[in-house]
């Protein structure tokens, strides 16, 4: 068990080396835990306030904290060794993220402001100034040459990402502009706004693509495919909406829900779409026509979450009916429900290898599933409130859970039998002392 914090851990992230966790919490510090044994490694003491974001540079090597107290600080990851604090931010820091290639640090605030930093250094390299309201993320184009911010000034902003001069205002949209993301190949930007529209814009001229009208209600969510020839857009008006990347042109309205849609999500070989509703079910779409495939039925509320599994080949949701559902992605046909939680489940996530799927609840616990069968294999019982969210390591070896009672926990995951006789025999003795011979009536 990672114990330490004293507030809720509202989040616990792998490096991606898979040695290292660190985990985020409302109590001020956050910690970096060693992924194989669950030893503390270290305090990262400095922030005065809740950390509200903590993400490792891509080489695992660095860590950057993002807090309420208006800084962001970086973190030598072997040493734990505050490298610099990001200073400057005059509100909170909702969010900061590394450049693809871990050079720069970009943060966003709710002053207004974004901010660019040397990762090395610490060195303020440029205030990305100009929003008149709040700054709710930043992210970088997959080249690391641009970044995107949008604010509930009902604009998104576009920026060089080496010098941070403002490239051009996404200005056109008349509700706040809550999501900004780049394509894959990193040539053009969707924004999603709650005036019932989605964007699409051109990253290199900012120039405006097409309007994404249709929605009766705000705009919740916006996907690229895998290719990036398509966008997924999901709402609180009931449906989801399929749109030509490249020209804007809807090619669906995946319509059959009765409730909000909270998500919509491609399939890994963008042939597929998933959403998750209000309504109690999840249903799969045909992404290059719109045809309704299944509605995923059975749920007895309502769907948190949907989510494919690593090949494309399954489903996996998560409701707040106690239980997860497992089912056939080219179907829809029900392979298995999840039966053992004694609260909503809030998250379900598959392991890399797709073997695997792990629940989190609010009745305090995670449970690991055979994902071909269903079969429970393990219940993760320690936590003392709501699990908020499970991940896999790279490896797939090991599961971190964060949870409300100001504690992360990484349990081992043993994928075949051999490794699990392995494990035993790696931590027990060869031969019982005389004192366990008795314990055990052997003498």
């Amino acid at each position: 068990m990672l114990r330490g914090h004293e507030g809720g851990v509202f989040s616990a992230a792998f490096s991606p080396d898979g040695v290292v966790v660190v985990t985020a919490a409302y109590d001020g510090p956050a910690r970096l835990w060693d992924a194989a044994a669950g030893r503390g490694i270290a305090v990262l003491r400095g922030h005065e306030d809740a950390i509200s974001s903590a993400a490792f540079s891509p080489d695992s090597h660095r860590l950057v904290t993002a807090s309420w107290d208006k800084t962001a600080r970086l973190w030598d990851v072997a040493t734990a060794r505050e490298i610099t604090v990001l200073r400057g931010h005059e509100g909170k820091v909702s969010s900061a993220a590394f450049s693809p290639d871990g050079s720069r640090v970009v943060t966003a605030f709710d002053d207004k402001t974004a901010r660019l930093w040397d990762a090395v250094t610490g060195r303020e390299i440029a205030v990305l100034r100009g929003h008149e309201g709040t700054v709710f993320s930043a992210a970088f184009s997959s080249d690391g040459n641009r970044i995107v911010t949008p604010s509930d000034d009902k604009t998104a902003r576009l920026w060089d990402a080496a010098t941070g001069r403002e490239i051009a205002v996404l200005r056109k949209h008349e509700g706040i502009v809550h999501f900004a993301a780049f394509s894959p190949d990193g040539s053009r930007v969707v924004t999603a706004s709650w005036d019932k529209t989605a964007r699409l814009w051109d990253a290199a001229t900012a120039r405006e693509i097409a309007v994404l009208r249709g929605h009766q209600n705000r705009v919740s969510s916006a996907a690229f495919s895998p290719d990036g020839s398509r966008v997924v857009t999901a709402s609180d008006d009931t449906t989801a909406r399929l749109w030509d990347a490249a020209t804007g042109r809807e090619i669906a309205v995946l319509r059959g829900h009765d409730g909000e849609v909270w998500s919509a999500a491609f399939s890994p070989g963008g042939s597929r779409v998933v959403t998750a509703s209000d309504d109690k079910t999840a249903r799969l779409w045909d992404a290059a026509t719109g045809r309704e495939i299944a509605v995923l039925r059975g749920h007895q509320d309502k769907v948190w979450s949907a989510a494919f599994s690593p090949g494309g080949s399954g489903v996996v949701t998560a409701a707040e009916d106690r239980t997860a559902r497992l089912w056939d992605a080219a179907t829809g046909r029900g392979i298995a429900v999840l039966r053992g939680h004694e609260g909503g489940v809030l998250s379900a996530a598959f392991s890399p290898n797709g073997s695997r799927v792990v629940t989190a609840a609010e009745d305090r616990t995670a449970r690991l599933w055979d994902a071909a069968t269903g079969r429970e294999i393990a219940l993760l019982h320690g936590h003392e409130g709501w699990v908020w969210s499970p991940a896999f390591s790279p490896d797939g070896g090991r599961v971190v859970t964060a949870s409300a009672d100001g504690t992360a926990r990484i349990w081992r995951v043993f994928r075949t039998t051999q490794e699990l006789v392995d494990y035993v025999r790696s931590i027990m003795p060869r031969e019982l002392t005389a004192d366990q011979r008795k314990q055990f009536s052997l003498e």
